[in-house]
């Protein structure tokens, strides 16, 4: 059985240690609900730690939220970059 609430804790103590997988992972987490609340103001601020780390999975759903304007305001010009 998944222990999501576990996974994301796990998460985030690496996510806090730098580690762009983990950031990139609890993002989709706090994207999704899943183990605790939706967050996603701190799932964007983690997918741009992930992103200019050079995760590309990362990178792409941070464009996603700049183009829908999640968990913050939408940024075009950041969308496309």
């Amino acid at each position: 059985p998944e222990d999501l609430v576990e996974a994301r804790r796990l998460y985030g103590l690496a996510a806090a240690q730098g580690h762009a997988d983990a950031q990139y992972r609890l993002g989709g987490m706090l994207t999704n609900g899943e183990g605790g609340p939706e967050d996603c103001a701190e799932a964007r601020r983690l997918f741009g730690l992930a992103a200019a780390q050079g995760n590309a999975d990362a990178q792409c759903f941070l464009g996603a939220m700049h183009d829908a304007g999640e968990g913050g305001p939408q940024d075009l010009v950041e969308a496309r970059r």
